[in-house]
């Protein structure tokens, strides 16, 4: 009884210390891994996040492009093989729910703490610009008279723009030759080489290419327009009311203090407030500011939990056969 004691004794020291520790966060640099290659949209956003991060926390932000198996070799990394105090975060997407689905990690979603969304963003249909393809409907009417012909690209297999790829051509009864690559700038370079015929990428992944004349944006599949294309309709306005939009956030190990997941929450309030990140957002990323904390976040978190995981699960069923 007396060890026992003892011992509980010892870590009721040994917690008081991590949380007085804690309470000082952040004393160090912190890391922030990037599942993707860089210059995709995620490598984007936490380049563009970093001065404001770094001006409220009063440290360095250190971004780390850790590519691999569709997000699973980063987010593995930030969150399962580092301590819980904060100083390796990663950003999570609707990616996490593929990759459990598929069976591609070890862990589930709730094995880590997501403490914060920070925007979201639509996907699109987008297609080189020498394409026979001018709308949408060209591209569904051929699709569908030819099945397994249309290489559709995304970044990695599992991934939440293969599963909204796969969710696409489920709803529109289309069958699509799936091609994957390791982030969203390949998948977009592969397009515009015409390696691939379509991808089902981001509005700042694809921008360039579109800015360049080289690629060609079918739709997009928001509740509204895409700040950086006005011109292109959503599948809603073309009479297909299917709406699915990315997000984006912060995952940390579990168990970490609550002075850590505070500091996070005050860092991502104040750069969501910033007029100069907010036309970051919209200009650059092509997405909506949409800060979310808490029990809200929670929640938010398991409904898209259960639209993609049981979509990844029918399609790794797909697969099998």
């Amino acid at each position: 009884m007396k060890r026992l004691l003892g011992a509980m004794a010892g870590l009721a020291v040994a917690g008081a210390a991590f949380s007085v520790a804690a309470a000082g966060y952040p004393e160090k640099p912190i890391t922030f891994v990037i599942p993707y290659s860089a210059g995709g949209s995620s490598d984007m956003l936490v380049r563009g996040l970093q001065p404001y991060v770094e001006k409220s926390m009063g440290v360095s932000l250190v971004p780390k492009n850790v590519e691999g198996g569709g997000g699973a070799v980063g987010i593995s990394q930030a969150v399962f093989s580092s301590k819980p105090d904060g100083y390796t975060v990663t950003l999570p997407s609707n990616a996490i729910f593929g990759l459990q689905a598929l069976g591609n990690v070890p862990w589930k979603y709730q094995d880590f703490e997501t403490i914060a969304r920070i925007i979201t963003e639509d996907y699109t249909i987008t297609v080189r610009a020498d394409s026979d393809w001018k709308t949408l409907d060209d591209f569904i009417k051929y699709s569908k008279a030819n099945p397994g012909k249309v290489k559709m690209g995304f970044s990695g297999f599992g991934s939440s723009t293969h599963v909204v790829a796969a969710a696409f051509a489920e709803k529109f009864g289309l069958e699509f030759q799936y091609v994957p690559y390791q982030g969203g700038s390949k998948t977009v370079a592969a397009t515009m080489g015409g390696h691939i015929d379509a991808n089902t990428h981001h509005p700042a992944e694809i921008k360039s290419g579109v800015d360049a004349g080289k690629i060609r944006v079918l739709a997009v599949m928001g509740d509204k327009r895409s700040n950086l294309f006005p011109n292109v309709p959503t599948l809603k306005e073309l009479g297909h009311n299917w709406v699915v939009s990315q997000w984006r956030g912060i995952s940390v190990a579990k168990g970490v203090p609550a002075e850590v997941k505070a500091k996070w929450e005050e860092a991502i309030k104040k750069a969501s407030a910033d007029p100069a990140y907010q036309k970051f957002v919209v200009e650059q990323m092509g997405g909506t500011v949409a800060p979310l904390f808490g029990k809200d976040l929670d929640t938010y978190v398991k409904e898209m939990a259960d639209i993609f995981i049981p979509t990844t699960e029918r399609l790794k069923a797909a697969q099998k056969k």
